[in-house]
Formats: structure tokens, C-alpha cells, sequence
């Protein structure tokens, strides 16, 4: 296993796009940092259930779709060229090679979210001033489980782009998921409650400062993600030992 996240290593750091990924997610995190903390007007700040540790946090689902498509094109760019056949000669454990690969990156997801998410809620929080969000235990809470929303979604999005073997399949599923039908479902009365339960809905739960819904809080939320995460990968390990290259 050693070895075989060792090559994956050489692959993130060495191919075009995954190698740009970092940068674009940090500039856009912190870029968006700046604008949060500036745009709200006193009005806004003092209005009730004003949330700053929601405001904090709203950069987040966006800079996560930079980690998102590094993590599908780390899949099927290998489909994509061909060169999944010299990896897979190199590491014929398929099991092995897949799991070094989305643990890896989803690793390397969560760090980057560190590095992303502590800094730009920080930046919300001095521009917001007297309306920051209090310090303490729950706070940091929010903001650790806006580092493991944004990994385990990664790795929910391997998964996904392992069943498809398509980089562009993937962020069509993808992309409109993340950014317009789950909201559009969570809004439709029937239809939402069911909705709330989408991995991207579910766990964006902890980005909430106020806390969730009368069914799913900021940590049962992220549980349910969990749960998509661990069934998407799940069903990639099924994909990647039973098929043909």
C-alpha cells in the first residue's frame, strides 16, 4: 500500500490539472473570504437570526467544487488516456490501487480544507467585527466539520466518477447536484423532505451556525454524508475488482 499511494502521490503532484487544483481552491476560498466579510451591511449583521458562523463558513461549498473535480479527473484521467492499464500492471491488487488513490486525495482534500477553511472563516469573522461569531468549542466545531464536509464529499464524488469511468459524465451528475437541483428539490413541499437527506444537503448541515432542521442536526448530517461516502466508495471498490479495464 506504501508503494502504491507513493505513485498516486507522483500522479497528483506531477499532472496539470491536479497540480493547479490547490492554488484555485486557496485563492478562491480566501477571495471569497474577503468578499463575505466586507458585503454585509449593518442592517444584514443585526438582523435577527443573523448567522456569522454560517456567513463564516459560505465560502465553502464553492471552493469544495475545485477539490470535487480534482478528485474526478483523478479517476478518469487515467480512464480517459489509457494509462489505467500500466497501472493497474504496476499494481494489480485492484483493490490496492483504488483505495490509494481515494484515500489519498480525499486526504490531501481535507488538509487543503485546513488550509482553506480555518483561514477564510477567520477572515469573515475580522471583517464582520463585533458581530463575529463567539469563540469556543462550537464554533471550532462548525469549522472542523466544514474540513471533513468538504473531504468526505470528495470521496463521495470518487466514487461516483468510478461507477461512470467519465470525467465529463461525473461533473454533469455532479455539478447541477451540488449547485441547483438540490437546493430546487429541498424547496419543493413533499419532495423536500426527502431531499434533506442528499449527501451535499445533509452534510452542509454543519455549515449552519443556528444548527439543522427539526430532523437532522449538524452532526447527524454529516453522519448521512458518511453514509453516501461510504456507499459510493463501496460500490467503486465493487466496480473497479469485478470489471474489465
Amino acid at each position: 500500500m506504501k508503494h502504491a499511494v507513493a505513485a498516486e502521490w507522483v500522479k497528483l503532484t506531477t499532472l496539470r490539472s491536479p497540480k493547479w487544483s490547490p492554488a484555485v481552491y486557496l485563492v478562491l476560498m480566501i477571495g471569497l473570504a474577503f468578499v463575505y466579510g466586507m458585503v454585509p451591511g449593518e442592517k444584514q449583521l443585526t438582523a435577527p437570526g443573523f448567522d456569522p458562523v454560517g456567513l463564516g463558513l459560505s465560502a465553502v461549498p464553492l471552493g469544495m467544487i475545485v477539490l470535487v473535480i480534482m478528485g474526478i479527473l483523478a479517476v478518469t484521467g487515467e480512464y480517459a488516456s489509457g494509462s489505467i492499464r500500466s497501472s493497474l500492471l504496476a499494481v494489480p491488487d485492484r483493490a490496492r490501487f483504488y483505495y490509494a488513490k481515494v484515500g489519498l486525495v480525499s486526504l490531501v482534500s481535507g488538509v487543503l480544507a485546513v488550509v482553506g477553511v480555518v483561514p477564510a472563516f477567520l477572515i469573515v469573522q475580522s471583517g464582520i467585527g463585533e458581530h463575529r461569531a463567539p469563540a469556543g468549542l462550537a464554533t471550532a466545531g462548525h469549522v472542523a466539520g466544514a474540513v471533513f464536509y468538504t473531504a468526505l464529499l470528495v470521496a463521495f464524488s470518487m466514487g461516483v466518477a468510478t461507477l461512470l469511468r467519465s470525467g465529463a459524465a461525473a461533473l454533469s451528475l455532479l455539478l447541477p447536484l451540488f449547485f441547483m437541483l438540490s437546493t430546487i428539490l429541498s424547496n419543493i413541499p413533499g419532495v423536500g423532505e426527502v431531499a434533506r437527506f442528499l449527501p451535499d444537503v445533509a452534510g452542509g448541515m454543519v455549515l449552519r451556525g443556528s444548527g439543522g432542521d427539526e430532523v437532522l442536526g449538524a452532526w447527524s448530517g454529516l453522519g448521512v454524508l458518511a453514509v453516501w461516502a461510504v456507499g459510493s466508495v463501496g460500490l467503486g471498490h465493487w466496480v473497479t475488482v469485478r470489471r474489465d479495464v
